[in-house]
């Protein structure tokens, strides 16, 4: 049996379900700010903004708003590379030696290392170098010159081809070898080539960016947040220098779906999602500059991405055409929690969406409902009701369903067995005319904002 087709309406009511849990997770959490955007087939299908942008200035966060989406930026460089590739000015044989000749004179095993090594993280290279504290604002991220003295004063590290090693040097000078073979800076190849095709006006490879950049914040776990600056990345510019949106990541990631042939030929999109390699101790895989995420039965491909003050993550699927952006504006922004937790609403949506007209009204029963237990939200999918639990990293892992009884009873028809499966949840009003919903336990839940403990 074929799987269910995502559908516009199924998704939109999904990422608005999704929205309200972001901005309850980021007020729990004390996230200063998080930008959303889902797309389907390339249409925009949602965007918001929760929390501040800058909290010292009381601004609040909107769409338009630019984060620094650091690693975001391998996505584009590998896409530049590839793009080189399939108009025969490179191979993805080439050593990087071939465009980059100084490096031969610095490490002449890094020398031999292929394009390809190099976009799947294989060339066995040192990650950022011995002197690393530019991420944390100490001095400035790398020139070429700072560059070369990374990689003469400790570049190759393992074998090459022996196993996945990722680094944002070898990616540093994949910007190189852009340089090398196009003759024009890297970012504006990357802004001309790339970017301005696809009509993405918040997106530039590098600062100065193209919008209102969002204050970035400490994690919470070192004290009170402190802001930070916004530092250029110099010649690490395509590792980790982007600036964008949500709503443009989107789109970005849209035209690398099936169909979409304006940046990459087909082929050439397989290579850069295929698993080029595992990541140990985890359930994805990296191929040419993209990650790969099994979430439920999708495959998906995307980046995440880390910068003093931000944390960010992209996910799609390149078949449904399903893209999710992420953006958070501090060190310990929940940025992929937030993003997987979006695509396992939209299927849990996509399996239990109801059609047909209800039989009574389901509104009644929708809304954040709490007692002492904490809150649990119940939200329509079309003419079906489902109920979770918003203070968890994944929504969508024990939800309640039911079947409407009539206007004030529903039946809980699956849950994880420790609930109260096969028994009824009922709508009520207290005298001073506040609702209540007897739930799970047959203990009386009230709006959120009206729930006061005894």
């Amino acid at each position: 049996m074929p799987a269910p087709t995502l559908t516009p309406e199924v998704v939109a009511a999904a990422a608005a379900v999704a929205a309200d849990w972001i901005e309850f997770r980021r007020r729990r959490l004390d996230i200063p700010g998080v930008q959303f955007a889902v797309r389907l087939n390339d249409d925009l299908v949602h965007s918001s903004a929760h929390g501040h942008a800058d909290r010292e200035g009381d601004v609040a966060l909107t769409p338009e708003h630019v984060f620094r989406v650091a690693s975001h930026s391998k996505t584009f460089t590998a896409t530049a590379v590839l793009r080189l590739a399939e108009q025969d000015r490179l191979r993805l044989d080439d050593t990087l030696a071939t465009h980059v000749p100084w490096v031969a004179e610095e490490d002449a095993e890094l020398a031999r290392a292929s394009l390809r090594e190099l976009l799947g993280h294989a060339a066995g290279l040192t990650r950022d170098g011995l002197d690393g504290d530019f991420w944390q604002l100490e001095h400035g991220f790398l020139d070429v010159d700072g560059l070369r003295t990374a990689v003469r004063s400790g570049g190759s590290v393992i074998p090459r081809s022996s196993r996945f090693k990722y680094s944002n040097i070898g990616y540093s000078l994949l910007g190189l070898v852009v340089e090398a073979v196009t003759g024009t800076p890297y970012g504006e190849f990357v802004a001309s080539e790339l970017v301005a095709p696809l009509g993405l006006t918040r997106t530039t490879p590098d600062l100065p960016a193209a919008g209102d950049l969002v204050t970035g914040y400490t994690p919470a776990s070192i004290g009170p947040r402190r802001p930070l600056p916004h530092p250029s990345t110099a010649g690490m510019a395509a590792a980790t220098g982007f600036c964008s949106t949500a709503e443009d990541l989107t789109a970005w990631f849209s035209a690398h779906r099936h169909g979409r042939t304006e940046l990459l030929s087909e082929h050439a999109k397989r290579l850069a999602q295929r698993a080029e390699w595992p990541t140990e101790g985890t359930d994805r895989s990296y191929g040419l500059g993209f990650i790969g995420e099994k979430i439920g039965a999708r495959q998906l491909v995307g980046h995440s991405g880390g910068f003093p003050g931000h944390i960010t993550k992209s996910l799609l699927d390149p078949e449904s055409g399903l893209a999710v952006s992420v953006l958070t504006n501090s060190v310990d922004g929940p940025a992929s929690e937030l993003a997987v937790g979006v695509v396992k609403l939209v299927d849990l949506f996509l399996a239990e969406w109801g059609t047909g007209e209800p039989t009574a009204d389901l509104n009644a029963f929708c809304g954040r409902w709490a007692n002492l237990w904490g809150p649990q939200d119940v939200v329509r999918a079309g003419s079906a009701l489902i109920s979770f639990d918003p203070d968890t990293a994944d929504p969508a892992a024990n939800p309640v369903t039911f079947d409407v009884l009539d206007g004030q009873t529903l039946k809980v028809v699956r849950d994880g067995g420790f609930g109260s499966f096969g028994e009824d949840w009922t709508l009520g009003r207290r005298a001073d005319g506040t609702p209540t919903l007897r739930g799970h336990s047959g203990i009386t839940m009230v709006p959120l904002d009206r729930y006061a403990p005894v």
